[in-house]
């Protein structure tokens, strides 16, 4: 039987168009500020316009302007639960917390099981005290994306940092018997190993890591320190300078490559990489004393 398009076919369609709701145009990408200004000029009201200029800008060092970016997109766009996650991180990375929280809450109105902004209130009521409802609200944005690995990785950094070590453990070799072939499910894998004080239980994880994902800066950072912790300074110094090869913002690798230096007697280099560490926020002290012996 041959279907046939009636007029009244077409109505009914062009009304369920018109019911459709209209999906923002992805913005193009920007290679200066002029550019991310005129995107905004173009499309005021399109979220991605903002959130691809904030993305410009946070990547070159100016956080701040980032900031002020999504802010403006907040106000005049169409509401967008990701821009207000956008948004929540950076003021999250400044300590705001009020301010992430506000911006957690309202992407959950527009969206209440939108992963991102469930893990954003859940590092919001931790970074407050109130552990209990951030674990809760990690375990909803597993439910709400199950194969994603972050609301997993932030689920056990809060078991442990509220003391489930233990039940840290057991659900992360769970999430590692599922899911073999995730290089995030074993990197927190040694974190609570180390955490427990298993380090070379820990390394041989980091090592596992390394297997599935031989780029994996952070793996080689992790290793890099466990090395300075066995006294291995040398093995150290490789280790540390690998994730820096891959990364050079890791402040961790820049941390122990400063201390395994400072112990093999290169001064300079230590205080160099102890210096870049610092300025990340690490307690670089015991390179300094290791110096001034």
């Amino acid at each position: 039987m041959r279907c046939k398009t009636t007029r009244r076919t077409l109505i009914v369609c062009g009304m369920l168009l018109a019911m459709m709701p209209v999906v923002p145009a992805a913005a193009a990408e920007v290679g200066s500020r002029a550019e991310g200004k005129s995107l905004i000029t173009a499309q005021p009201d399109n979220p991605g316009v903002y959130m691809t200029y904030a993305n410009f800008l946070a990547d070159r060092g100016n956080v701040v302007e980032a900031t002020r970016v999504l802010e403006l997109g907040r106000d005049r766009a169409e509401p967008s639960a990701n821009l207000l996650v956008a948004l929540g991180k950076l003021y999250r990375d400044k300590e705001e917390w009020t301010k992430a929280e506000t911006a957690a809450a309202a992407a959950l109105v527009l969206g209440e099981d939108h992963t991102e902004a469930l893990v954003l209130m859940g590092e919001v009521y931790f970074a407050q005290g109130w552990n209990r409802s951030g674990l809760e609200h990690f375990r909803a944005a597993m439910v709400s994306d199950p194969a994603a690995s972050r609301p997993k990785v932030r689920l056990l950094g809060g078991l442990v940092e509220d003391g489930q070590v233990a039940e840290a453990e057991e659900q992360c070799l769970r999430f590692v018997s599922s899911e073999p072939e995730n290089a995030d499910m074993w990197m927190a894998l040694g974190r609570i190993f180390e955490h427990q004080g298993k380090r070379r239980e820990a390394f041989n994880t980091y090592g596992q890591v390394l297997s599935l994902e031989p780029g994996r800066a952070r793996a080689y950072a992790r290793q890099g320190k466990l090395f300075c912790e066995f006294s291995q300074f040398q093995a150290a110094e490789i280790s540390c300078c690998r994730a820096l090869d891959l990364d050079q913002g890791d402040a961790l690798a820049h941390a122990y490559l400063g201390i395994a230096l400072s112990h093999l007697g290169n001064s300079d280099e230590a205080r160099r990489h102890a210096a870049i560490a610092e300025a990340a926020g690490m307690n670089m002290t015991v390179v300094w004393r290791q110096l001034d012996k």
